[in-house]
């Protein structure tokens, strides 16, 4: 048979090297919905695994219904971006999404740990897609307790496999929050206090990476920065205390009718300064009606009035949230009463959006951002959540409108009554 149908091998085995190659080119380009758990488990599913429903359904399961592992953080990003997984210590790691792990919708994901060289104690506390790295943008971090530092994104774009020092933390501070920002945007800090404060990007002016930042916001005592958000005028900021409590408040463009907008030339405070960067105004204390007590039901829509909260109106100046310089007190946002306790998250949502509140016991539940009252700044808000006792709430998630299905696939689509 070897003689009949033999032959001479036609492929030539040599030691030459094959040369340099693109693995990036042989990996389909296409929408990842990509998850980490609070536990520090993450996976990537193909985006059309959740738009693949007709409308009008319960929508679909995103992990196993006995996890107690709630998400922290959701996004949708490509294949060939970056993730920049920033820990709460000061430091970056990298990861494309395609060496992420693709599981299921149901599945619980892989440790991070075991993907990144991630330093024992750190813990992820933000994460930014990057496409590109693009020379006119920034990256903005917050820290607990107030500064912000603003960094080109361009000075991110060697990746290292053990990371570097993304923010020169002080002593007792911890990186809570980072996000891109453009020429032009507008950035919100919220605290633990019920305050906020929006100024613009350019406020902050460029560093490099090994500094500590600038002065955000002004703490009162025992506050600390819960948040950061991009402030989008389509937008509405969505903030939670730690008793279940919230609201949502229209975000607006940050010019209040019959108001001057703020000096661009006005002194601002330098990391160490403690001078505040703009007159701070007093603004009246809200007294609060029954309406406000009361818990969410479907079709209710409680109206909060006072005198003093009437006058507000007339001008707009509890409409939403004005601009001003970096480095003061803000604005009252919600009031941390003993009844709300603590703010604990902000959020920037759609009225579409979807949201996964998460306890401390490991209680979730998913709510319709648009079925949570929409009322001013300077409010108690409404009941989102019931709180066992001795449960608090302790982060949410938001779930993107184009995500979402009719109606969310955990018991309840509305705020529990």
């Amino acid at each position: 048979i070897k003689d009949k149908y033999g032959s001479k091998r036609r492929t030539e085995i040599t030691g030459e090297e094959l040369g340099d190659y693109d693995l990036e080119a042989l990996i389909a380009e296409e929408p990842m919905v990509v998850t980490l758990s609070q536990r520090g488990y993450i996976k990537r599913m193909p985006l059309n695994t959740y738009q693949a429903q007709n409308r009008g359904g319960r929508g679909i399961t995103g992990t196993k219904a006995d996890d107690e592992d709630a998400v922290e953080h959701l996004f949708v990003s490509s294949t060939h971006s970056w993730l920049l997984f920033f820990t709460d210590k000061g430091k970056v790691l990298w990861e494309k999404v395609y060496n992420l792990p693709m599981q299921s919708r149901t599945s619980k994901g892989r440790a991070l740990v075991n993907l990144l060289q991630l330093p024992e104690g750190d813990r992820i506390s933000a994460c930014v897609a990057v496409r590109e790295f693009d020379e006119t943008r920034f990256l903005i971090m917050a820290t607990k307790n107030g500064l912000v530092k603003k960094t080109p994104l361009s000075a991110y774009k060697r990746p290292q496999k053990g990371g570097i020092i993304a923010i020169n933390l002080r002593e007792g501070d911890a990186l809570i929050e980072a996000m891109l920002v453009s020429p032009g945007d507008n950035v919100l800090l919220a605290t633990s206090g019920g305050m906020a404060i929006r100024f613009a990007e350019s406020d902050a002016r460029s560093m490099g990476r090994n500094t500590s930042g600038v002065k955000g916001i002004k703490l009162g005592k025992g506050s600390t920065v819960v948040g950061m958000v991009l402030a989008d005028p389509s937008m509405s900021l969505l903030t939670v205390c730690e008793n279940g409590f919230g609201k949502r408040t229209p975000v607006g463009t940050g010019i209040v009718e019959g108001e001057e907008a703020p000096p661009t030339d006005a002194p601002l405070p330098d990391d160490d300064s403690t001078g505040d960067a703009v007159a701070e105004v007093d603004e009246p204390e809200v007294e609060e009606t029954e309406a406000d007590e009361v818990d969410v039901a479907e079709g209710d829509s409680p109206e909060i009035e006072s005198a003093d909260e009437s006058a507000d109106e007339a001008t707009g100046s509890t409409k939403g949230y004005r601009r001003q310089r970096r480095g003061g007190k803000g604005l009252k946002d919600i009031k941390a009463t003993a009844r709300n306790g603590q703010v604990v998250k902000i959020l920037s949502v759609a009225e579409q959006d979807d949201v996964l509140m998460v306890t401390a016991v490991g209680k979730i539940q998913r709510v319709r951002a648009g079925d949570i009252s929409e009322i001013g700044r300077n409010t108690q808000g409404v009941r989102i959540i019931r709180m066992d006792e001795g449960d608090k709430l302790v982060s949410m998630a938001r779930i993107p409108n184009d995500l979402v299905g009719d109606t969310p696939p955990t018991a309840t689509s509305k705020p529990e009554a």
